[in-house]
């Protein structure tokens, strides 16, 4: 066997990822700079442009909510008078049915409450979805417990409505 000389390179150990130990992590400047300057806009009481960065977005998400509620509503508003629409002719289409059937009275009655009807459709075309806002909150304003009923009743029906149809699958 040949002996190896002194005179070649000595290789070092190698060791694995797993052994070595982590460098110990100063924090660099840029990051100390910065919560510096976090620490001193807090207690100035302004806002570093993050803080700003973060308020402008949340704005905009608010604006669009805002426009997507806006939508939905008015969407809403032109859904329920197409349906008040119809329903009115429905009901003027039936008062001669009723006329014949139950008497001239009762068609009467019919053709009154499709005119009622017809008037609501018309009111609720014509108004905008903040004036229709406006004169809701001034009806529970004035009349809050008429608005509280009306919101059990509404709840009451929608929850048979739900477990209605819960039951039929």
């Amino acid at each position: 066997m040949a002996e190896t000389s002194s005179t070649s390179p000595k290789r070092k150990p190698a060791t694995s990822a797993a052994t070595k130990k982590p460098a110990a992590r100063k924090p660099s400047a840029t990051k100390a700079a910065a919560l510096k300057e976090a620490k001193a806009a807090h207690s100035n009481g302004t806002e570093s442009s993050a803080g700003a960065n973060w308020r402008e977005q949340a704005g905009d998400f608010a604006e669009q909510a805002k426009a997507t509620a806006r939508d939905a509503a008015t969407s809403a508003k032109n859904t329920t008078g197409e349906a008040l629409a119809g329903l009115s002719k429905l009901i003027s289409d039936t008062a001669e049915t009723v006329d014949s059937k139950l008497g001239p009275q009762y068609g009467d009655y019919a053709r009154k409450a499709a005119e009622t009807v017809a008037g609501a459709a018309k009111s609720l075309d014509d108004k905008d979805v903040d004036q229709l806002a406006e004169e809701a909150r001034n009806f529970v304003r004035k009349s809050p417990a008429v608005a509280i009923g009306a919101a059990a009743v509404v709840g009451f029906v929608l929850m048979r409505m739900m477990r209605g149809n819960s039951n039929d699958a």
